[in-house]
């Protein structure tokens, strides 16, 4: 069946190229996934996430995803994309794949973690200090937490996409360096009680806040700053009203790409290895993709005038911030502090891997 589609698609580039001569050189490829024909029998595939911007990582993973899936699937799924939000929230987006109603959705982890409580391990602060750390604990502990998130949520892990680290970013006079720099700003957190609880532990403001209300919260002076990856930050234009950002490696925003398990239970045999493998070769892509993306948008955020600090020892931050781990076992839902260990454990197996 793949053979038939790349024929297909060849065919359509090699027909356009004759017809228009020189001219198609600087033309896209007419044919692609997105414009593919309809055929017979053929599946929607609907994919739901909260990020407008054309080029984000979130974007570019359900871009590469949905093409895996249409071409795996020989065009059988086809499918949408509904970027910004338009379907909802991202936790009423994974209500609805819950449902079947939403086939796929891409929501942060944290947010996610409100109906799959185990997911909440990855939020544990400085569980891990290296992108290569996070990827490798991600491919080590899905397989073992699969089953026990679609009990919890209903919705399948097929895939990743890492975002970036966390960064601080807020308007001040001074840089925040050490946790006692925090006590004089209020600080947007998102609605996660081991987030939260971070900001209380370094001695920080920590004020809960909706991310669609953060950019006037910020113009306003209701709060002074937050975290996010640099491209969120950058790409929302946050840098209209904040002047600094501080760079530290206490958690990566990630986002697992959740299949409806209604949804992917009523596929053939075929049409769900076709899924499964389009979500390990996304999360592959865009792991390739991001770190490259992401300088870009560092130097957009210098070329914008915002002054960047980098925290040289983290100590301080990780020995308070660690010291929160028992109090919120019981949120990673049943036998939260045996997972939390097992994390742990295989953390140190990737570090002697690397």
């Amino acid at each position: 069946m793949l053979k038939v589609i790349r024929n297909l698609l060849c065919a359509s580039v090699a027909s356009a190229s004759l017809a228009f001569g020189a001219y198609a050189a600087d033309e896209p490829n007419p044919i692609d996934w997105t414009s593919a024909p309809e055929v017979d029998g053929q599946q929607i595939m609907k994919l739901g996430h909260s990020v407008n911007m054309v080029w984000s990582s979130h974007t570019a993973t359900l871009k590469r995803f949905a093409e895996l899936v249409q071409i795996y699937t020989n065009n059988e799924i086809k499918a949408e994309i509904f970027p910004g939000a338009q379907l909802g929230g991202e936790r009423e987006m994974m209500q609805q794949a819950r449902q079947g109603v939403l086939q796929v959705t891409l929501p942060a982890t944290n947010n996610a973690a409100a109906l799959a409580p185990t997911l909440n391990v990855f939020i544990l602060p400085y569980l891990a200090t290296s992108t290569d750390e996070v990827n490798c604990l991600q491919d080590k502990i899905t397989p073992l937490i699969v089953d026990k998130v679609i009990e919890e949520a209903g919705t399948r892990i097929v895939g990743w996409e890492n975002s970036g680290w966390r960064a601080f970013f807020y308007k001040s006079d001074d840089p925040i360096e050490k946790p006692s720099d925090l006590a004089n700003l209020k600080m947007r957190v998102p609605p996660n009680p081991i987030m939260i609880a971070s900001y209380e532990a370094w001695g920080g403001n920590p004020t809960p806040l909706a991310w669609n209300e953060l950019y006037n919260a910020l113009q306003q002076g209701v709060v002074e700053g937050g975290d996010n990856p640099v491209t969120d930050v950058i790409g929302m234009k946050f840098h209209e009203v904040i002047n600094r950002m501080t760079k530290f490696h206490y958690t990566i925003l990630t986002h697992p790409i959740m299949v409806s398990e209604r949804w992917f239970q009523s596929l053939s045999p075929e049409h769900q290895e076709a899924v499964l493998r389009a979500g390990r070769e996304a999360t592959d892509y865009i792991r390739w993709w991001q770190p490259i993306d992401e300088a870009n948008w560092w130097q957009q955020a210098e070329d914008a005038g915002v002054t960047i600090t980098e925290i040289e020892d983290e100590s301080e931050w990780i020995e308070k911030a660690r010291a929160i781990w028992p109090d919120y076992y019981d949120s990673l839902g049943e036998n939260g502090e045996e997972l939390a260990q097992t994390a742990l454990k295989l953390v140190e197996e990737c570090k002697a891997e690397m």
